[in-house]
């Protein structure tokens, strides 16, 4: 029996929306495929317990960063520590696309995937990256969700102050990403919220997991499974065991720009906590901070304060 292939696709994503969908033309060509359009997210679940029970061997996602967090989130089982998830293939079609940096499918045309899909069908004998993925869990969310990036305090605001007020509708991908940050990084103080306050300030946070444990007034922190980020960045140095590695900067950031500089130049270590930065890896942690939270782009509504369980999935098998 011929090995069933799933298609998802966000037709609202940002590069899909500029430049129309692959998936929907290679599904086209592929016999026994079964296609998914995200017109409604809230329909997403269903879709994907459909897709479950058709018993596909793989699933190509085409989308960004929020996509792909919505497909984990959403597959029947993952979020709450279950669930069988077939291989997964990731296409950029997003305004940001970190998942499909690391371990994104290694073919962007049409006739190139539809080849990769008749070997695959034919022997299933292929390139895979395993990574897990984070898991987080909070009273206040209706359902634990799956993602690969965590981000709070300046960090997460800064993130959706750029997606709203630099970005827009306009260019993305890393070069935007590094121009903003560059900004950010020579002017902090330029940049008001929408409450206007600056964006660089004070937060709440508290952690605390069998490595480590935080608390006090923090500037950000950052948190992921990944084994680095946009732009190859490795902002993470801590050596100690477990699949989530964490980055903390407690505030106020001591020699700020001199501390990012190191950050974007990967020359990150120890002597980090000269400027109020330390990293380390775990197994989990539960958190709980003031300010947004944000997960692969997305703003998440979790209430002030309230307790967060971040710990990370079993690996997800991705093709290359």
């Amino acid at each position: 029996m011929s090995r069933r292939i799933g298609f998802i696709v966000n037709p609202l994503s940002h590069t899909v929306q500029r430049k129309g969908s692959t998936l929907e033309r290679v599904a086209a060509r592929v016999e026994d495929a079964v296609l998914i359009r995200i017109n409604d997210f809230a329909r997403l679940p269903e879709q994907l317990r459909e897709l479950a029970g058709e018993k596909v061997s793989a699933v190509f996602i085409e989308g960004g960063d929020g996509t792909l967090q919505a497909v984990l989130s959403g597959w029947p089982g993952l979020a709450q520590g279950g669930g069988q998830l077939p291989d997964l293939a990731i296409l950029p079609g997003g305004s940001t696309n970190l998942a499909f940096k690391v371990a994104g499918l290694r073919r962007s045309a049409a006739d190139d995937i539809a080849a990769f899909i008749r070997s695959y069908r034919a022997d299933g004998l292929t390139t895979r990256t395993s990574l897990p993925a984070l898991r987080i869990e909070s009273p206040s969310l209706p359902a634990p969700l799956v993602g690969m990036l965590l981000s709070t305090g300046s960090l997460a605001r800064a993130m959706i102050y750029t997606q709203k007020q630099i970005h827009g509708d306009g260019h993305r991908g890393s070069l935007a990403v590094a121009e903003a940050a560059t900004r950010f990084v020579l002017s902090p103080e330029a940049y008001l919220d929408t409450d206007g306050e600056p964006l660089l300030r004070a937060g709440d946070f508290k952690a605390d997991s069998a490595a480590f444990r935080l608390q006090g007034a923090h500037a950000l922190s950052l948190m992921t499974t990944l084994p680095y980020l946009s732009l190859g960045l490795k902002p993470f140095w801590g050596e100690a065991s477990g699949p989530i590695a964490v980055t903390y900067a407690q505030w106020p950031i001591s020699g700020f720009r001199a501390a990012f500089l190191k950050i974007l130049t990967n020359t990150t270590g120890p002597e980090m906590t000269r400027h109020g930065l330390t990293s380390y890896r775990t197994d989990s942690l539960n958190l709980c901070c003031s300010g947004p939270i944000v997960l692969d782009g997305e703003l998440l509504q979790i209430l002030d304060d309230a307790p967060i369980r971040v710990s990370s999935t079993r690996p997800i098998r991705f093709l290359r």
